[in-house]
């Protein structure tokens, strides 16, 4: 990473301590190269809402599938200061805005840079894949995950099966939240999804008023 990007964003990482300052810092954040961008691809109202909900349940462990440029990464390791392991997986040229390179990787890791407690892992693989899934199993260990969020492929199959390969390593009483609930078109069909499964659990939606066009969707495990 460029020096000037790195000291910009360890500059922000110090300025913004609370968890409004800390999301609004992926839209603020302007670095140089292929770390330009810090965003996170969501309503900040949506995120800010899910990020207080995750904080609340103090989680250890947090699973994403989906990292894109990497601002929800930084909004789950920031909020929470205890975190013992974050793992991204993601899918290089991945259709629905996937696949950072080995080089990103170096920026995801300074998130954590004052926080030697915090492991940080990057499959970038096919979520979709039974390897990927033994490969997050041997990374947890005997862990189980305290919350996943599900932003990676937006096809009804896809995040059907971002769900069912993933979501029985989620702790009884964690979190499974999926992105797009009400985006519809273009071949996301998040929300078709999301219709027909949240009825089966307890669950939370956070939209930014009627005219929202993303969505949050929450599961309590």
């Amino acid at each position: 990473m460029g020096y000037l990007s790195r000291r910009e964003l360890h500059t922000l990482m110090r300025k913004r301590q609370n968890l409004a300052g800390i999301v609004q810092a992926t839209w603020d954040y302007a670095g140089r190269g292929p770390y330009a961008s810090l965003r996170a691809v969501q309503r900040i109202t949506e995120i800010t809402a899910l990020a207080q909900l995750v904080q609340q349940t103090n989680p250890k462990v947090i699973v994403e599938i989906g990292t894109n440029q990497g601002g929800t990464l930084f909004i789950w390791v920031r909020t929470n200061p205890m975190l013992e392991m974050v793992v991204s997986i993601d899918l290089p040229g991945g259709q629905f805005g996937g696949g950072y390179d080995a080089r990103r990787i170096r920026q995801y890791r300074e998130f954590a840079v004052d926080r030697p407690h915090t492991c940080m892992d990057f499959l970038r693989v096919d979520s979709h894949a039974a390897s990927s899934v033994n490969a997050l199993m041997q990374v947890l260990g005997n862990r189980t995950i305290d919350f996943l969020f599900i932003d990676g492929d937006h096809t009804y199959q896809g995040v059907k099966m971002d769900f069912e390969m993933y979501s029985p390593l989620v702790r009884k009483g964690g979190l499974i939240a999926f992105h797009d609930i009400v985006t519809c078109g273009s071949g996301c069909e998040v929300n078709r999804f999301w219709n027909d499964i949240k009825s089966v659990s307890r669950h939370e939606e956070f939209m930014e008023g009627p005219q929202s066009n993303m969505g949050i969707g929450v599961l309590y495990v």
